[in-house]
């Protein structure tokens, strides 16, 4: 399945159960805004498990406390941050100590993509 979902504060492409996010510039995103995204998701995929990477090409905040909220999606088996800039990696480690599946920082979309099929490898997806 290749769909892609526009929302009003960014885009959401799914392919593969693998979400990749792309929040619009200025955006604060919080609890429900992310619960927008997982409404959205399910509907198109069901509940089997998925890798959720945020493609960071724009500046915007999050609340990390949503991560805590996040890992009691029992589908959601992990989550990639791709963004090439140092300067965020301390927020990226900060947010990573909120979400208690597994986390990851990539630089380039093509390896945090490469990452979510071998983890949805391991579902037998």
């Amino acid at each position: 399945m290749n769909k892609t979902l526009t929302l009003s504060f960014g885009k959401i492409q799914i392919e593969n159960r693998i979400v990749t996010a792309e929040i619009n510039e200025g955006v604060h995103l919080t609890l429900e805004l992310s619960e927008e995204i997982v409404l959205s998701v399910f509907k198109s995929i069901g509940d089997k498990p998925t890798i959720y990477i945020s493609n960071r090409i724009n500046s915007y905040s999050i609340d990390p406390t949503l991560y805590s909220t996040i890992s009691n999606i029992k589908n959601i088996i992990g989550i990639a941050i791709v963004n090439d800039m140092e300067i965020f990696e301390s927020s990226v480690q900060i947010e990573k100590f909120f979400f208690k599946n597994k986390f990851k920082h990539f630089n380039t979309l093509s390896s945090a993509i490469s990452w979510a099929e071998k983890e949805l490898a391991l579902y037998n997806i």
